[in-house]
């Protein structure tokens, strides 16, 4: 008898409102999606989550790749219910991308506070989690090499035996490591008394070495204590076959199911810095994170670094949804974006028992120079602090004192360089204004400046933005190791792979982002899906789908170091592509400097930085930086949750009742405003085609905005608001329609006479869409602002022939095509023939104000884009 079924808090998923289900999907599922007011849809592109066992289906494909929906294991919903509260979607990809998938892992020996988060790490990382040994089990997890699952996991050879340290260096290291390093055998013990623990073997596994059918006739109660929660776990069957391929047009680790309040403004003083996803720190966890950004254009598929990477609270009961982060976007080729390179937070490491000491991979692997992790890769050591000297977590820049280069120049938000002056100051370092000689560090992004040459002559340690905020995660000043860390060989702007169009396979999460930004700083375009206009693959093995086309399409298939080199200065590997240094996969560390082409560079890392005695006695470091501050600049971007307020208190006829959307608020504010519309009997509209009331202090062009102004009957101040709660009854609207004079002057429109026109007749009516799958905002943004305005969006895009037909043919609907500078490869036969492609402005200029402008955003056949026409 099956234990019943957990409670669904009341209306659970209302914020997720619908799912799609691919292939077979426990009922029990679907009826705690039904539980919590899920509502199923019939077409995937209508929801908001899509749930599958198979990561590999067709539809799952498409509902990730075209409309950029988030996909989770079914799962997510058993778990999210146990919780008691929506887990990230990260956690639960049925993708073979993540660290952990086809794993399932037997938890012995471990605390019950220790279990907890190993469960959670595990399951996060797409593996599975039980107590009990069996022939499901893949990994056995436990400390030290002694108890009956031990001694049994011993006569399988298809059970890797791990201690915890190995679920944690696989996290820290985004790859799963050689489980040979983490035998417990190579344990070393302590002359200290052990204590016994109680072993978890369950009882038909002591008579049955071979396990006989365990694995199938587990009981309730073992299952249930594989939760930490306690409640019945649901884990989806393992997978334990070599992962597949990922599919075409494949960059599922861009996924940002958040999309209502983003802002798209295009001007260059309009584009704030991007919201870092914020993290639950582990307890006793001071936050040492910093938005350092980089100038990066938005890429593919996303804006947003992924929206929990690493983002894990030790214990799986309180794992939450992550923070929404607002998605910045740029289409004006010259306006940049600001690009958040803090993606991870520190995983808390599980605490060993105070008898045992672990040996290290490094000891190992042989004695490993600090910095580089292969021992052929340095003579020399490098040094961060000297280490006879013990310098203080929390000051562990003391004794840097660093000049900027490069970096000023091209930021267009100043205040972003106040930030990381704060933020070096906070932990120990100085940052002087101009480089002088008591200078340590000079923070630069190329080697050709003059103030490089003069640091690189007087010893000095030249990084860049992207160490410093690998330091500021470690929280010690070790030696830059990625090809990041180091200044480019070439000024800033230069481009010497500007004739290459870049796609990646096997790179996930911070190592993806890391190949995106390389990309960017070398000049080249980056496409998260693979066509045959690709002139280059960069894996981290030799498999997957992307691999086996670029072979078949005869594509130059390398790793991470063929980037890494050019931007270091070897731009031979420009045209040695095919060399065997290039097309050796599987590498340790891919994103390694070559040593020959950074030995400069480390010459002043191999004297240590000395801090005198006086400094470490006398220095008082700043107040701790507020948690707001170190991870966010912004204000925060959670969104209020309208299920804890009290339902409306009056009820009015449909035809009376304004259903009301708010863009441009604070959450709290928003809070304030939904409980005085409830008390006067209004409702928060479920989606713009259903709004009738868009609430704004200004014109923003954030998604609600942009779709509602094609729908909505009234766009009107909180003042609106505030007069009807003074009234209490909902007043006319006339005398507070929003008036925005300076965006109404910057786009030259009138919002007035935009909503007259969305009333007489849909701007995009009877026009059919076509926009090409990199488009930035991301294709389902795009979607659903074309939909509200009318249009329709086609799945597939139309051939030449096609094209004429509806030209020439006028009861036909006309077809427009949408691109962006990275896809333009995909356009060269309209160009070839003279067909306009426009960019994401036709749309979004368009729907606000409410005008078919043909002439100021086609692109020309070399990429660049006709602007609007002077005011």
């Amino acid at each position: 008898m099956s234990d019943p079924a957990p409670k669904v808090p009341d209306e659970m998923f209302r914020e997720e409102q619908k799912y799609y289900a691919v292939g077979d999907i426990d009922p029990q599922v679907i009826q705690l999606l039904k539980a919590g007011k899920a509502k199923e849809v019939s077409y995937n592109a209508l929801a908001s989550h899509i749930i599958s066992e198979d990561g590999d289906n067709p539809e799952v494909g498409e509902a990730r790749e075209v409309f950029d929906l988030p996909v989770v294991k079914p799962s997510w919903v058993i778990l999210s219910v146990q919780c008691g509260a929506l887990l990230p979607v990260n956690g639960f990809s049925p993708e073979s991308c993540q660290i952990f998938f086809g794993i399932t892992a037997c938890l012995s020996q471990v605390s019950s506070e220790d279990r907890s988060a190993l469960w959670a790490l595990l399951t996060f990382y797409g593996g599975n989690c039980q107590l009990h040994l069996n022939k499901k089990c893949t990994h056995l997890v436990v400390p030290e090499p002694k108890g009956e699952k031990y001694e049994c996991a011993l006569k399988r050879a298809s059970i890797k035996i791990v201690t915890p340290d190995w679920v944690l260096d696989c996290i820290s290291e985004k790859t799963k490591k050689d489980e040979a390093f983490y035998h417990p055998r190579l344990i070393i013990y302590e002359e200290e008394e052990e204590e016994e623990e109680e072993e978890e073997v369950e009882n038909e596994e002591q008579d049955s070495p071979n396990e006989g059918s365990t694995d199938e006739k587990s009981s309730p109660a073992s299952s249930r204590e594989g939760s930490p929660s306690g409640a019945q776990q649901f884990s989806p069957k393992s997978n334990t076959e070599k992962p597949k391929g990922e599919l075409m047009f494949d960059d599922s680790s861009d996924s940002s199911p958040e999309k209502q309040e983003r802002n798209l403004n295009w001007t260059p003083a309009e584009v704030p810095q991007l919201a870092a996803a914020k993290r639950r720190l582990p307890p006793g966890k001071e936050p040492g994170l910093i938005n350092l950004c980089a100038s990066v254009p938005p890429v593919p598929g996303s804006v947003l670094p992924p929206d929990v990477r690493g983002s894990v609270m030790a214990s799986g009961q309180n794992l939450q949804s992550s923070e929404r982060s607002e998605m910045i976007a740029s289409w004006s080729p010259a306006v940049r974006t600001l690009r958040n390179i803090t993606n991870n937070a520190d995983i808390q490491q599980i605490g060993r028992p105070p008898n045992v000491a672990h040996v290290s991979h490094s000891v190992t692997s042989g004695n490993l120079t600090p910095g580089f992790p292969h021992p052929h890769q340095h003579p020399h050591q490098l040094f961060g602090h000297d280490p006879a000297v013990e310098i203080p977590e929390e000051g562990f820049l003391l004794g840097c004192v660093f000049a900027i280069a490069d970096y000023p120049e091209q930021m267009s938000d100043k205040q972003l360089l106040a930030t990381w002056k704060r933020i070096i100051q906070a932990h120990g370092g100085t940052v002087d204004p101009t480089f002088s000689s008591r200078c340590t560090h000079l923070l630069c992004e190329s080697q050709v400046s003059g103030m490089y040459a003069q640091a690189i002559r007087e010893r000095k340690r030249c990084v860049t933005a992207h160490w410093l905020n690998t330091v500021l995660k470690k929280r010690k000043m070790v030696p830059p190791h990625r090809a990041l860390h180091f200044p480019v060989a070439f000024p800033p702007g230069g481009k010497p792979c500007s004739q290459h169009i870049i796609s990646v396979t096997g790179f996930v999460d911070s190592d993806r982002d890391d190949l995106k930004l390389m990309a960017y700083l070398a000049g080249a375009k980056y496409t998260g899906y693979l066509c045959r206009s690709n002139t280059v693959l960069i894996c981290k093995e030799p498999a997957g789908l992307k691999y086996e086309k670029a072979k078949e399409w005869r594509i130059p298939c390398v790793n991470a170091q063929w980037l890494g080199d050019i931007l270091l200065g070897n731009f031979e590997a420009l045209r040695q592509a095919h060399c065997g240094r290039y097309t050796t996969f599987s590498l340790q560390e891919p994103f390694a400097p070559t040593p020959h082409l950074v030995f400069s560079l480390l010459d002043a890392w191999r004297v240590p930085l000395k801090v005198s005695a006086e400094l470490l006695m006398g220095v008082r470091l700043p107040p701790k930086l507020k948690q707001n501050e170190v991870t966010n600049v912004q204000p925060s971007s959670k969104r209020a949750r309208i299920e804890d307020l009290p339902p409306p208190t009056k009820k009015l006829t449909p035809e009376l009742t304004p259903f009301v959307l708010f863009t441009g608020f604070e959450p709290v504010q928003v809070q304030q405003y939904i409980k005085k519309l409830y008390i006067l009997g209004g409702e928060v509209a479920e989606s713009a085609q259903k709004c009738t009331h868009l609430i704004a202090s200004k014109v923003t062009r954030t998604v609600k905005f942009l779709t509602a102004i094609s729908v909505v009957k009234h766009i009107v101040t909180p003042d609106w608001l505030e007069e009807c709660f003074k009234c209490q009854t909902f007043i006319d609207e006339q005398n507070y329609l929003l008036r925005d004079a300076e965006a109404e002057v910057l786009f030259s429109f009138s919002l007035e006479e935009s909503l007259k026109r969305a009333h007489a007749s849909p701007l995009f009516k009877a026009k059919y869409f076509y926009i090409t799958p990199g488009i930035c905002p991301s294709l389902s943004t795009m979607k659903a602002i074309v939909e509200c305005a009318g249009g329709r969006v086609l799945s597939k895009q139309p051939s030449f022939r096609k094209l004429v037909e509806h030209k020439q043919n006028k009861s036909l609907s006309e077809i427009i095509l949408i691109s962006c500078e990275n896809d333009l490869h995909l356009c060269r036969e309209y160009f070839a023939r003279g067909i306009d492609v426009h960019n994401a402005e036709f749309v979004l200029t368009g729907v606000l104000t409410q005008t078919l402008d043909y002439e100021s955003y086609p692109f020309s056949e070399g990429g660049s884009v006709q602007g609007p026409p002077p005011h």
